[in-house]
């Protein structure tokens, strides 16, 4: 996402002033345009008309009277004596004509008088044939006055326009040569606007007078199609292109002349409204621009002073200082913003007061209640300490327990053959008494073989009976060394489990059967056989205790292989089972249902420890009431070391023999 750029307030102003009345002058400008450039198209069209036929009217008029003065010339002619026709003629022609000239019917010029030609050259040229002449032979052929085209003159040799009246009395014609300048600065005078031009185009098309170039010319223009409707009478176009040029231009013929007067002024930008309209615009625009440009920055300033000073007064409350005074200015809303800021300064100071008080107040009481806390942290370490202590013991009685019954059933076990062999030692002495008896009766051979022989008995028996010990206490007293320390050794599994339930026996009640299957003899992992054997002890005297209550059953302990390198014992009951809410909270500390009843409640715990923080296993327990419990104990053929033996890297120690 662009950030757009962030601007002052001085410079934002300074824009605003700018750019606003210039864009308001474009729209205005536009609109003016838009309004403007219509209307002077209309107004410079209705001109051509007007100068056209306003031309057409001076210029004829002007002709006309020429024209008078050639039919007074003609009726005086004839009435004054021939060697005065030269001064009549000299003076008629006067400043209208170049040339005035008198041809007899066969056109032969009689008389003449020419501008700036004198009177020999005049003799010198009387008797010249002027036959050739088109206007000449018009008349003679009408017998009406006319006018010619424009044409060279046979005399003079200059471009004029003729005009010729016949004598009535004779057949005799006066023609009068008026030149092209003098139209043409006639035709000046209807130019009622500087930009206007006009052009006097005879009946060929050829240009008799154009005011642009302030001469006449041989030049034709009937191929621009406002010339040929002005000649031929058709629809009169409004709009012309000329030499590169865009016009606005009408056409007027005069029929007694027989010339088209047409009038043109330049269109778009070649037009002077059109110029001053979009200088007026251009000029307004620059000048704003320029105005604003170095008006705006200083009404900016004097804006933005108040600003700048509020703004300095709200970084000293931000910075926690108390202004002196808030600034005013000329601007209504700035003065309300200035009074609002110091109004929410003075609020700031009185709620900053409060949250002071607030805080202090708050100090204190924090302060106080962490005094009650610590003391209350150590009441409580104290009651942890205690509780731990109180564990611990609980724990070492257990394990007490665990050991009393490790000792009851060695005192079981050893009871059987310790009893056999007292029971042999005791038939022994009463052969050895029955013998003696015999011997001081006197000794037969056959009492003698009896007697050894019940010896020979009574002796193997014993011996039997005192190896069957010496083996359990062997037995025991590897179960004693595992039991009481905690360290890790290569064993067979078989008979670890089978010594936990020998021992156990003795405590277990008559109508249950502990069933060891499924474990291979030669199975052997590298663990810690203490903790193995306190968890499976654990586990069947938990069963014995409470999955048979009033009736008979059996636990079975089972072994297989699992994956990875692990195993997995089961020590499962057919009992009454656990509900759900006992089977979550089995592995609690101090959670039993035989409260009050003999029961810790840290059996399982022990076991569930061990299992998880000694052998690196897992301890899972699995119930249905009425179906019986089962738990799982899955452990590592090789069991993680520990970070004390890992360190000290300690051996267990020998068994004694």
């Amino acid at each position: 996402m662009k950030i757009p750029k962030v601007l002052s307030l001085r410079v934002a102003l300074s824009l605003l002033f700018v750019f606003t009345p210039l864009v308001a002058l474009v729209i205005v400008g536009s609109i003016t345009l838009a309004i403007r450039l219509p209307q002077i198209a209309e107004e410079n069209r209705s001109i051509a008309k007007e100068s056209a036929a306003e031309m057409a009217a001076r210029v004829e008029e002007y002709l006309r009277s020429l024209e008078h003065r050639l039919k007074v010339l003609a009726a005086a002619v004839d009435n004054v004596p021939e060697q005065e026709i030269y001064f009549l003629l000299q003076t008629a022609r006067g400043d209208g004509f170049d040339a005035i000239y008198l041809v007899d019917d066969q056109g032969l010029l009689v008389d003449a008088s020419v501008k700036n030609y004198s009177t020999e050259y005049i003799e010198e040229i009387v008797g010249i044939d002027m036959s050739g002449n088109k206007l000449f032979r018009t008349v003679s052929e009408t017998q009406k006055q006319a006018w010619s085209d424009t044409q060279l003159s046979s005399i003079s040799g200059i471009v004029t326009v003729g005009v010729a009246v016949p004598l009535k009395g004779s057949n005799k014609i006066i023609i009068g040569e008026v030149p092209l300048d003098q139209i043409v600065s006639i035709s000046q005078f209807s130019r009622s606007d500087r930009q206007l031009d006009l052009w006097i185009v005879d009946r060929l098309g050829e240009v008799v007078a154009d005011t642009r170039i302030a001469r006449s010319g041989r030049h034709n223009l009937l191929h621009l199609p406002v010339v040929q409707a002005g000649l031929n009478g058709t629809l009169m176009p409004e709009e012309l292109s000329y030499d590169g040029r865009d016009y606005f231009a009408w056409a007027e013929f005069s029929d007694s002349l027989g010339w088209l007067f047409v009038s043109r002024i330049p269109r778009g930008m070649d037009n002077s409204a059109t110029q001053d309209l979009v200088a007026i615009i251009v000029t307004g625009f620059i000048s704003t621009s320029i105005i604003g440009a170095l008006l705006a920055p200083l009404w900016a300033q004097t804006m933005t002073s108040t600003v700048k000073l509020v703004i300095e007064r709200a970084r000293l409350v931000a910075s926690g200082r108390q202004p002196e005074t808030w600034p005013t200015g000329t601007i209504k809303e700035f003065n309300q913003l200035s009074g609002d800021l110091e109004a929410m300064a003075d609020a700031l100071v009185s709620r900053e007061q409060a949250l002071k008080e607030m805080n202090e107040e708050l100090e204190n009481r924090v302060q106080r209640r962490t005094q009650d806390l610590a003391a209350t942290n150590s009441d409580l370490s104290e009651a942890l300490s205690n509780l731990q202590m109180t564990q611990n013991e609980l724990i070492e009685v257990e394990k007490l327990a665990a050991l009393g019954r490790l000792v009851a059933g060695i005192a079981h076990e050893l009871n059987t053959p310790l009893g056999n062999s007292k029971l042999s030692l005791s038939a022994q002495n009463q052969e050895i008494q029955s013998f003696n008896s015999l011997m001081e009766k006197g000794l037969r051979k056959s009492d003698l073989m009896k007697f050894l022989k019940r010896i020979q008995e009574t002796t193997s028996m014993a011996s039997m009976n005192v190896e069957r010990a010496c083996d359990l206490v062997a037995n025991f007293k590897q179960v004693a060394v595992d039991r009481t320390t905690s360290f890790r050794r290569a064993f067979r599994l078989h008979e670890l489990v089978s010594a936990t339930v020998l021992t156990l026996q003795p405590s277990i009640a008559k109508n249950i059967r502990v069933v060891i299957e499924d474990i291979p003899e030669r199975l052997e992992i590298d663990s810690y056989p203490g903790e193995l054997g306190q968890i499976i002890t654990n586990l069947v005297d938990n069963a014995s205790k409470h999955a048979f209550p009033d009736t008979s059953g059996s636990i079975h302990i089972s072994v297989t292989e699992a994956d990875a390198g692990m195993i997995q014992i089961s020590v499962r009951d057919d009992g009454i089972g656990m509900e759900p809410d006992v089977s979550e909270k089995i592995f609690n500390p101090f959670y039993t249902t035989k409260f009050g009843q003999g029961g810790t409640g840290l059996g399982l715990h022990i076991s569930y420890n061990a299992a998880t923080n000694v052998l690196g296993g897992s301890l899972t327990v699995k119930s249905t009431p009425g179906e019986g419990t089962n738990f799982n104990l899955l452990i590592p053929v090789v069991a993680p070391l520990q970070e004390n033996e890992a360190s000290s890297n300690e051996k267990a120690p020998p068994v004694p023999a």
